[in-house]
């Protein structure tokens, strides 16, 4: 049964990006999905921001955000625990192949999360309001610079 988004991104999905590396547990892949969605569920702009409504990012765009965030941890675990799972002849290359990765799916995260956060943007939280402000009969505001 899928709960929303943090389904929609799965431990096969990291995989196949990775080119299956030996050494991957599911549970590490599993909790990273878990944590980086929760992440861009936060940074997300949302649709109740002025001027948002339509361009507010979509599931895919969020679900890329979240396989490249995932596939840099990964990477990460991977380069760390290479001794342990990769023979020693094999170690240098895996070393290389996953530094070059990891570098590519970095550049790729922080595009993508730059997207879904729209940084520099301004947005505006669309509310009403109760409060007022004071003026004088003829219009003006109260301590306004023009008499």
């Amino acid at each position: 049964m899928k709960r929303g988004l943090e389904m929609a991104v799965t431990t096969d999905n990291i995989r196949d990006l990775l080119n299956r590396p030996r050494g991957l547990n599911n549970a590490t892949i599993t909790e990273y999905i878990t944590i980086r969605t929760a992440e861009v569920n936060k940074k997300v702009r949302a649709a109740n921001y002025v001027g948002v409504t339509t361009n507010a990012p979509t599931d895919a765009l969020k679900e890329s955000a979240i396989k490249f965030m995932v596939c840099v941890d990964c990477l990460r675990v991977l380069i760390d625990t290479i001794p342990a799972v990769v023979p020693e002849k094999d170690q240098g290359t895996s070393d290389i192949r996953f530094n070059k990765q990891l570098a590519s799916f970095e550049k790729q995260a922080e595009a993508a999360m730059a997207v879904i956060e729209e940084r520099g943007g301004t947005a505006f939280y669309v509310k009403g309001t109760t409060s007022k402000v004071s003026g004088t009969t003829s219009g003006e505001l109260s301590g306004s610079l023009t008499s």
